[in-house]
């Protein structure tokens, strides 16, 4: 069967006879695949980017009947412009299903967002917009499956960490040409530091900007990011949920780094908003919930802005006394009093409504990372948990809090558990239980953390990336699979039977490398138990 794709001038292109990458390298402005049974739409590079709107065109995940889109035109940054949109059932938008218009103005640095409602659930959709006879590119997008409707399965690519120096966005072009239901996005999505190239560790690109600490600067810092052709085309191709971390405000920072700057926090949130493709469009409040019909439940957290602030030094520290104790403080809070009850209701209300699996989206690992166990056995009186922990940044910083979390889990019931994490540039894989200490004690949840698109761990040593891995693999828990050499991202298949989670990995050095499944995670439902394959 032939396949035709519309692109932006109205021409017919048959890609029946090209393959993806040939397609996506083409560079031929936005593109839809019409004839696909998955309708999966092929989304070029856009590369160079398009006259007027250089950062593409991108849509947010939100609803079973909508859909936000987002695009930047680049004059109203200085001036005022109305901008119209339109949605469609098909690329060559025969068929519009919703459309409106916008005001674009300096403002909002002309960003465009607009929340596009009154969708068929479950279905693609494709999006453009239009200011006189200047159109965008084309974008793609999927709303959610209706709450009562059972998906035979749901797809969804899991990324996170893409500072721009480190590497080329090679695992977004991957990507943009899979068949995916959404992308999670777990944050740092921007790097706020000072630009440069820091060949020792690997950095394979030049970034000029300046650090990003008032608005303009952060908002500079999206439209580099957005100058990358793999980036856009990973918009364009597919809906986005994403959270922030830390680096889209600055390096580990916490409630008490908002306090103290607040000026720089409201520049930094007010940028993110700008251009991310998240409702509503003002707002310090991310964490919520998707939900795909009865298969699925997401919901996507904020490990950042709510929680205490950490130890003056967070790394390597033993936590039996002094300073880093305070890590184990019962009033010492992670999610807040608000989003913790939040979480709490969500999960048991996916759990009553019988929806299959439940997966978290937040930023740092909740396996404990800990070297070594000051606890047992005890000769002095010391904090539950007490040991030297590799990073406090983490979950590991919060230990109580990671026990409230785990008994909810056990005691309501909650079955097929998962959490999707980011932060750590690495691959990570291990069985989260009631007591961490005791492998004896029930499994509550599975992680899965799903490394980087371009930010270096350990990659630029293979031997010291290899050595880490070993070492760390022993750490409490015992961790089923780590990988500090190799950046990629998460791919993750969700049916009534099982989740499937691959690591894809790719050589970010190279732009257009292609990228592979280093390993593989079946998770057969009612249970936990996880087999790797290699």
């Amino acid at each position: 069967m032939n396949t035709w794709a519309i692109v932006n001038n109205g021409g017919m292109v048959n890609i029946g006879e090209i393959d993806r990458r040939q397609l996506l390298k083409a560079g031929v402005g936005g593109v839809g695949i019409l004839g696909l049974a998955a309708c999966v739409p092929q989304i070029p590079g856009l590369d160079p980017a398009p006259v007027d709107w250089s950062c593409g065109v991108a849509s947010g995940l939100h609803a079973c009947d909508a859909a936000v889109l987002w695009t930047r035109f680049d004059p109203a940054a200085s001036d005022r412009t109305d901008v119209s949109w339109e949605v469609a059932t098909d690329p060559g938008f025969a068929h519009i299903v919703s459309s409106g218009s916008a005001m674009s103005d300096p403002a909002t640095d002309g960003t465009v967002k607009v929340l596009a409602e009154g969708l068929a659930p479950g279905t693609s959709h494709w999006f453009r917009f239009r200011v006189g006879s200047r159109v965008s590119p084309v974008g793609h997008t999927k709303t959610l499956p209706a709450p009562a409707s059972s998906p035979s399965g749901i797809r969804l690519a899991v990324a996170s960490c893409q500072n721009f120096a480190a590497g080329f966005y090679t695992a977004w072009r991957s990507i943009a040409e899979r068949s995916l239901d959404g992308v999670l996005f777990l944050g740092d999505y921007i790097y706020e530091s000072r630009g440069s190239v820091n060949v020792l560790l690997g950095d394979v690109r030049g970034d000029p900007s300046a650090e990003a600490v008032d608005l303009d600067t952060y908002r500079a810092k999206y439209r580099m990011y957005r100058s990358d052709p793999d980036l856009r085309a990973a918009h364009a191709a597919h809906g986005f949920a994403p959270v922030w971390d830390d680096h889209e405000f600055h390096d580990n920072h916490h409630s008490g780094s908002l306090a103290a700057d607040p000026v720089r926090a409201a520049a930094a949130y007010q940028a993110f908003f700008e251009y991310q493709p998240i409702w509503p469009t003002h707002s310090d409040r991310i964490y919520r919930s998707l939900r795909f019909g009865d298969l699925l439940d997401v919901s996507m957290l904020d490990t950042r802005q709510y929680r205490d602030p950490n130890p003056e030094k967070d790394l390597l520290q033993a936590t039996n006394g002094g300073p880093a104790s305070i890590v184990h403080d019962e009033d010492r809070t992670f999610l807040g009093a608000a989003q913790k009850a939040w979480l709490f209701e969500q999960l048991g209300m996916a759990q009553a409504d019988g929806v299959t699996w439940k997966l978290l989206g937040q930023q740092t690992m909740m396996a404990p990372l800990r070297a070594v166990d000051l606890d047992e056995p005890n000769f002095q009186p010391v904090p539950e948990h007490a040991g030297i922990y590799f990073n406090l940044d983490q979950w590991d910083g919060y230990t109580h809090e990671r026990d409230l979390i785990t008994a909810f889990l056990h005691d309501e019931s909650i079955t097929n558990m998962g959490v999707l994490t980011g932060d750590i540039h690495s691959f990570w894989q291990a069985s989260i239980h009631t007591d961490m200490e005791d492998w004896s004690s029930p499994a509550v949840a599975q992680e899965f953390v799903c490394g980087s698109i371009s930010s270096t761990a350990l990659g630029f040593s293979s031997d010291l990336a290899d050595s880490f891995s070993s070492l760390t693999k022993g750490f409490s828990p015992a961790f089923r699979w780590v990988d500090w050499k190799r950046r990629g991202y998460g791919l993750v298949t969700c049916t009534p039977d099982d989740v499937h989670v691959e690591f894809r990995t790719v050589d970010a050095s190279v732009r257009g490398a292609p990228d592979r499944q280093t390993v593989a995670f079946d998770w057969a439902e009612g249970t936990h138990d996880v087999a790797v394959t290699i």
